[in-house]
């Protein structure tokens, strides 16, 4: 048996998320049937670093699956491409030890999560972007996000609902640059993340570039106190890199 890990590159918009469900259309779904194409079944199951939710996009979805024919990394790219959707991309392939693990060889995550501030909708960059209305006070919001770096318990940054045991996780870094006049990338690196964690942290600096909120709010929140803000779209995160 050989094992291929694959990086996967996907616009999330028109998919429930990355996982198989029982109604809608998943991106494991339509790589799934692509490799059992190139194969020559029915589907081949992969196994990812994790999920993304409905909307969420990935230059860097990472997955693993097993198969008992020798590939050539390469040639397999292009032929499975060519039974992808345009939203969706094999970008790399390679023949792995049987050690790695997509999900449980990986030790942190980075995510950008993207703003533009206009009054007036920028189609262009509405794919993966969210639209703010008002000016934002970048430096505010660095100085914010300093505070969410280290290993904290984010209990009031998960969405209601979640059923993730344990609420302690570790930011490694958190970065809020302005990229061009009026574009903001709010870029996070993390041993793992509670549901829905980088949208809710990211709208809370969004609220702080505002004025609405400041650096002793987010103190507040890291000490579990529930803040009253609008979870940020989910087209505006990108799950960038997972590292080996």
């Amino acid at each position: 048996m050989y094992k291929i890990k694959l990086t996967i590159e996907y616009i999330g918009t028109d998919f429930c998320g990355w996982q198989s469900q029982v109604n809608g259309s998943s991106v494991q779904d339509a790589v799934e049937r692509a490799l059992g194409k190139y194969f020559d079944c029915d589907f081949v199951r992969v196994y990812a670093a994790g999920r993304t939710d409905v909307g969420v996009h990935a230059k860097g979805q990472v997955a693993h699956f097993f198969t008992e024919k020798k590939v050539n990394p390469f040639k397999l790219c292009l032929g499975v491409n060519l039974s992808l959707p345009s939203s969706v991309a094999v970008t790399n392939a390679e023949i792995v030890d049987d050690s790695f693990d997509a999900r449980f060889s990986a030790v942190s995550k980075t995510y950008c999560y993207r703003v533009y501030v206009s009054p007036v909708r920028k189609p262009t960059l509405d794919v993966n972007h969210t639209q703010v209305y008002k000016p934002l006070d970048v430096e505010a919001m660095q100085q914010a996000a300093k505070l969410l770096v280290g290993t904290h318990d984010f209990a009031a940054f998960q969405k209601t609902g979640s059923n993730l045991k344990g609420t302690v996780r570790t930011v490694n870094s958190f970065d809020v640059v302005e990229v061009q006049p009026n574009v903001i990338h709010f870029v996070v690196n993390g041993n793992a993340f509670l549901y829905n964690q980088v949208r809710i942290m990211c709208g809370l600096l969004v609220e702080v570039g505002k004025g609405k909120y400041n650096q002793d709010d987010v103190v507040a929140m890291l000490n579990g106190t529930k803040l009253k803000f609008k979870t940020l779209a989910s087209k505006g995160l990108t799950l960038e890199e997972v590292f080996y």
